[in-house]
């Protein structure tokens, strides 16, 4: 067996179809069922059965595919580690990043870090807060960009803090804000609760809300069009964005904002690419505050 193999076994691992895994992994499926076939002659053994939902892995084809997931990482480890060694800022930095930070702010980022480390490639992947910081967990990331607050017991920084706000297409009386339309979105249920907390401290009847979205994004461009309000964070707001904004506020007066945190582990410190981004993100903050 090798890298290739190793690949293989895992995409089949994680599609449980030949087909998918076929076409992710850019090679024919008669290929790819040959080399599964060559990898069960090697060992002697059965590697799965084909069911009606897909392909169902035996216990010995669970151990090589967990073998082969361990060579791949002793692999990426150790070419991290030999590009470390040199001067050279370099590697293939590995991010998982909330969906609307990525949206709103990572390519601008990502674009800055790129000009000054041009040697640096980038795997990204973006998803709701959980599952960014599941990916840090399990070490599939080595940097984290999540949203609200999460329990994570290393490194973290506060890269940002906003207002949560309510958006409209004209001026509004917050007293009347139970009368009027509401235009949800799916988002982080943590964000959510706040939301809802605001409203049941301030209001007794619960608001009309008769169009749900699936992104701010989309909620957004409805009340852009006078279709509704939206409660979101200030970040989904952009310089052309002709929109009205009120911060919502606790019960003590003070305004209820939504963070932005970066979160890694301290030993990655120790490759230049980690600790060059974390540097450079921290920086660039201070030098573009409205990001």
């Amino acid at each position: 067996m090798d890298k290739k193999d190793w690949l293989i076994l895992e995409k089949v691992y994680a599609e449980k179809n030949i087909t998918k895994a076929a076409e992710l992994l850019y090679i024919s499926q008669p290929t790819l069922t040959y080399r599964l076939q060559q990898i069960e002659k090697e060992f002697d053994i059965k590697l799965f059965y084909r069911g009606r939902r897909g392909v169902v892995f035996t216990e010995q084809g669970e151990l090589l595919v967990t073998y082969a997931k361990d060579m791949l990482k002793q692999q990426q480890d150790i070419v991290e580690l030999l590009w470390n060694s040199g001067n050279e800022v370099r590697g293939t930095l590995r991010l998982s990043v909330s969906r609307t930070f990525a949206f709103y702010r990572l390519p601008q980022i990502l674009k800055a870090f790129n000009e000054k480390f041009p040697k640096v490639e980038f795997h990204v992947n973006t998803g709701v807060n959980i599952d960014v910081v599941q990916s840090i967990y399990k070490q599939d990331a080595h940097i984290g960009i999540v949203r609200g607050e999460h329990n994570w017991p290393s490194n973290n920084i506060t890269f940002s803090e906003e207002n949560i706000t309510i958006l409209s297409s004209q001026e509004i009386d917050l007293t009347e804000l139970p009368a009027m339309r509401r235009i949800s979105y799916k988002t982080d249920p943590t964000l959510e609760m706040v939301i809802d907390n605001w409203w049941k401290d301030n209001f007794s009847t619960p608001p009309i809300s008769n169009m749900n979205v699936d992104n701010v994004e989309i909620a957004k461009r409805m009340v852009l069009n006078g279709l509704g309000y939206c409660i979101a964070p200030s970040i989904v707001l952009e310089k052309n964005d002709k929109l009205h904004k009120i911060s919502l506020n606790d019960a003590n007066g003070s305004p209820i904002v939504w963070k932005t945190r970066i979160l890694y582990r301290e030993e990655l410190l120790e490759l230049g690419m980690v600790k060059e981004f974390v540097h450079f993100i921290q920086e660039y903050h201070r030098n573009h505050p409205e990001n």
